[in-house]
């Protein structure tokens, strides 16, 4: 499997232990992200951005973890995450985890979000993962939902303005074709109940957090 790592520019503090994600092996720096991944896991195969929030010195490191080094400007229309994503998707993952993504600026925390559309719309798993969650966007179908011993608690959130037909299986609360607005804390803090559980809807779009306190 081709699984990425992004490392974004978030708090350091804001970084789950990253060398957890085992099934990672490509990893790409995204401009003050290249730093903390440098320091972190000492292989970077990409760094990306136009680096306009790290030092000299610390630029210089990233150089010298890196397999390659892309710079581009700092006006520009594309965010430098998101120039990593772009590159990412082009590479045809399984899987992509981003870390570094939450924490600081409130609107790139939103639109890191956001951006999880762009990997489900190209049928690409995706994680945004920091020390204290996971979450990832789904739109309707059937999937399962392991439990994570590193996170007590799960949410089914609507960021569609309903979402349709939601059933939950193998969770502590079961719904049983439930029709949930945006804005409702009806999904909030489940748990499992068994070592899988399933989630199915019809329509809408569902953002799912496994979090701990």
């Amino acid at each position: 499997m081709k699984v990425f790592g992004i490392v974004a520019g978030g708090p350091k503090s804001d970084l789950p232990p990253l060398n957890h994600y085992e099934d990672i092996n490509h990893w790409i720096g995204v401009d003050h992200g290249a730093y903390l991944l440098s320091e972190n896991v000492g292989h970077i195969d990409l760094a990306i951005g136009d680096f306009d929030s790290v030092s000299a010195t610390e630029f210089s490191q990233i150089k010298t973890y890196s397999n390659e080094v892309e710079v581009h400007p700092v006006d520009k229309d594309d965010t430098d995450l998101e120039l990593a994503i772009n590159y990412v998707m082009k590479q045809n993952p399984d899987r992509v985890y981003l870390f570094g993504a939450t924490g600081g600026r409130k609107d790139h925390e939103i639109v890191n979000i956001m951006l999880l559309k762009k990997f489900n719309d190209a049928g690409i798993e995706a994680w945004i993962c920091n020390v204290q969650n996971e979450l990832t966007l789904k739109t309707p179908g059937q999937y399962e939902l392991k439990r994570d011993e590193r996170f007590q608690y799960v949410s089914f959130l609507p960021i569609s303005d309903t979402v349709y037909n939601l059933n939950l299986k193998g969770f502590l609360y079961e719904l049983d074709g439930a029709t949930v607005k945006s804005g409702s804390s009806l999904t909030v803090s489940n748990e499992w109940k068994e070592k899988i559980g399933t989630y199915f809807f019809t329509e809408g779009i569902l953002i799912i957090v496994k979090s701990r306190d």
